[in-house]
C-alpha cells in the first residue's frame, strides 16, 4: 500500500533537481513505512510516491534498501556560536541532523545588551567556548551575522533567561522588581519579534538561580503571546526533582505556554526512582491540558562547568574567583566543602573533568576526581579549589549520575524528543553526545534493547519537535514541505564516539539534504553550507 501521493508538483513535471528512487519512506509521523520516490525541487519535497515513467531527476539516487525520513530535528543544543568558531565542523550533519534548536539553559548567544558581553563570554568559557569579542548586541544583529558566516544546518533560537536578566539587573542576587521584570519581558518581545522563536531558562545557573515563580511565569506569557516554547533546564534534577517539574507546570498552567523540559532525568541514584512520579506528574498535565513536553539524550552522564558541583551559596558568590584564590580563606572554604560532601556523600568517581583552561591541567582531563585524589594524594575538596582557582571557574565536568534504565524509560515516551545538548562541540574532550547522540538511538534502543520501533524513534527526531517548536514546514515529508532529509541504512546506523575519543565518526549515514541541497554524500560532508535561521 502506498500512503503518499503520486502527483507530480505539477501536471508537466518531468524532471527534478534531485530523484531519490526506491527508498524505504518513514514520513516523520506515521510509524509505518512506504517503499517509493522522493523528487525534490529547488529546497521544496516536489513529488512522493512512485515516480511515473518518464519522470527523471537531474542526478537520481539509487535508495534501494535505504530508510529515507525527514531531517533530525536536535531540540536542545548550544551550538549558537558554532558557525563562528568551528565553522567546518559538520557533527551534526553527519549524524542526519538538519536543524538545531540553540540558545537552551538560559545562555544564548544573543541579545548582548548592557555589560553582558563580559558575562557571556566567560559564561560560555566555563563551558568549554572560547567566543572571542562579541560584536552585536540584539538577535536579530546575531542572526544577520551567522547567516553571513555561513551555516552548515538549519537553527531555530531561543532568547536566554539569563541574557535577558543580566541586561537589567546584571548577577544581582534578589528577586526582580516589578519594573524589572517589565524590562525583561520587553528584550523577550523585541529578540522574539527579531526571530528567536521563546525563551529558555537555566536554574542552576547563574544568574537564573535568583529567579522566582512570578518573574518566571510573567515571562513565559510574554513567549505565549507570539507563541513561543518556554525550555527549562528546571531548579534541579535529583532529589529536588518533583518540586521542580511542578513549579514548570504551574508556570506553563498558569501562562498558558508551551513548555519544554530540558534533558528530562534522574540524577544520582537515590533519585533514580522518583523517574516515575515525574512521568505520573507530566502525564497528568497533560491530561489537563498543559502543553508540556520533554527531550533527553541517549547517555549516562551529563556535562557542565565543574563551579556546579559547588554549594549554591558558594556557586552563586560574585567574588567566588577571589574566594578560591584567597590563601587566608582556604581552610574555612575547605572545612565548608567537606561538610557540605560528607552530608549527601558526595560519589568523587562520578565526576570526571572534561576540560580545564592552561596546561597545567590538561594531564587531568578524562579522570575523575577520585583517580585524581589516589595519584596525587590531595582530597577531592583541595583539588576542586586549586583547579577552579587557577582556571577561574573555566573547567568543564562530565557527570556520571544517571541509570541506563531510566534513561530507556524517559526515551521511550512518547511526549519526549531528541537532544544532544551539546556543547564545545570543537574542544579537545567534549561529550561524545554532540557526535553521536542520533545513531546512538538507532544503534542502542531500536537494534540493542529493542525498546523503540524505528518508525517511533524517527517520529521523536522529526514532526515531533518539529510541532513543539512550531515548524510547520519541516519534520515530515510530504509534498511542499521543506526539503530536509536524511537517507541512512537502518541495519548499520549506530555510534562510535566514545568519552575517550569523543569525535568518532558514526556508521550508516548515506545523503543528507538541507533545503534541497546535498550537505552529505555518500557518507561525507560536502563542506558546502545550505543552513538558515527559521
Amino acid at each position: 500500500m502506498n500512503l503518499f501521493s503520486a502527483v507530480p508538483a505539477s501536471a508537466d513535471q518531468k524532471e527534478y533537481d534531485f530523484l531519490i528512487r526506491g527508498a524505504v519512506i518513514f514520513d516523520g509521523e506515521s510509524l509505518r513505512s512506504t517503499h517509493g520516490d522522493v523528487g525534490i525541487l529547488g529546497d521544496k519535497i516536489a513529488f512522493v510516491g512512485d515516480a511515473p515513467e518518464g519522470v527523471s531527476g537531474r542526478e537520481e539516487i539509487n535508495a534501494q534498501g535505504l530508510v529515507l525520513a525527514p531531517g533530525f530535528i536536535d531540540a536542545h543544543t548550544h551550538s549558537d556560536f558554532n558557525p563562528l568558531v568551528y565553522p567546518k565542523l559538520p557533527n551534526k550533519l553527519l549524524q542526519g541532523v538538519t536543524t538545531e534548536v540553540t540558545g537552551n539553559c538560559g545562555m544564548s548567544a544573543a541579545p548582548v545588551l548592557g555589560g553582558h558581553g563580559k558575562q557571556i563570554r566567560s559564561g560560555w568559557a566555563r563551558e568549554g567556548v572560547e567566543i572571542g569579542s562579541v560584536k552585536w548586541r540584539t538577535y536579530g544583529e546575531y542572526v544577520r551575522r551567522i547567516e553571513k558566516k555561513g551555516m552548515p544546518g538549519n537553527f531555530i533560537g531561543l532568547a536566554g533567561h539569563g541574557n535577558l536578566r543580566s541586561a537589567v539587573m546584571g548577577n544581582a542576587p534578589r528577586a526582580a522588581s516589578a519594573g524589572e521584570i517589565a524590562q525583561m519581558k520587553k528584550l523577550l518581545g523585541e529578540a522574539m519579534d527579531e526571530g528567536a522563536r521563546g525563551i529558555s531558562y537555566g536554574l542552576v545557573y547563574l544568574p537564573g538561580i535568583f529567579a522566582n515563580e512570578e518573574e518566571l511565569t510573567e515571562l513565559c506569557r510574554e513567549a505565549a503571546k507570539r507563541f513561543g516554547v518556554c525550555a527549562f533546564h528546571m531548579r534541579n534534577e535529583g532529589s529536588n526533582l518533583i518540586p521542580a517539574i511542578r513549579e514548570a507546570i504551574n508556570i506553563g498552567r498558569q501562562a498558558q505556554a508551551r513548555i519544554q523540559l530540558s534533558h528530562l532525568k534522574a540524577a544520582g541514584r537515590n533519585n533514580w526512582p522518583l523517574i516515575d512520579e515525574a512521568f505520573k506528574m507530566i502525564e497528568e498535565a497533560r491530561l489537563d491540558g498543559v502543553k508540556i513536553t520533554a527531550d533527553a539524550y541517549p547517555y549516562v552522564a551529563s556535562y557542565a562547568e565543574l563551579g556546579v558541583v559547588l554549594p549554591d551559596d558558594i556557586y552563586s558568590r560574585e567574588d567566588r574567583i577571589d574566594l578560591f584564590r584567597n590563601p587566608l580563606q582556604r581552610q574555612a572554604l575547605l572545612e565548608k566543602l567537606r561538610a557540605h560532601y560528607e552530608a549527601k556523600a558526595m560519589k568523587w568517581d562520578s565526576v570526571m573533568i572534561a576540560s580545564a583552561k592552561g596546561r597545567r591541567w590538561r594531564k587531568y582531563e578524562g579522570k575523575t576526581l577520585l583517580e585524581i585524589a589516589r595519584t596525587t594524594g590531595q582530597q577531592p575538596e583541595e583539588f576542586l579549589i586549586d583547579i577552579l582557582g587557577s582556571t577561574k571557574f573555566e573547567t568543564s565536568a562530565f557527570y556520571f549520575s544517571q541509570s541506563e534504565s531510566v534513561v530507556s524509560q524517559v526515551l521511550e515516551k512518547t511526549y519526549v524528543t531528541v537532544g544532544s545538548d551539546s556543547i564545545a562541540d570543537g574542544s579537545r574532550k567534549p561529550h561524545p553526545r554532540a557526535y553521536g547522540t542520533f545513531p546512538r538511538i538507532f544503534g542502542e534502543y531500536v537494534r540493542g534493547r529493542k525498546t523503540l520501533e524505528l518508525g517511533d524513534a524517527i517520529r521523536k527526531m522529526t514532526s515531533l519537535p518539529a510541532d513543539q517548536f512550531g515548524l510547520e514546514d519541516r519534520g515530515r515529508i510530504r509534498q511542499g514541505m521543506a526539503a530536509d532529509l536524511v537517507l541512512f541504512d537502518a541495519g548499520e546506523i549506530t555510534d562510535r564516539a566514545t568519552y575517550s575519543d569523543p569525535s568518532a565518526s558514526n556508521l550508516g549515514i548515506r545523503w543528507v539534504f538541507v533545503n534541497g541541497r546535498p550537505a552529505v554524500e555518500k557518507g561525507k560532508w560536502t563542506e558546502k553550507k545550505y543552513g538558515r535561521i527559521l
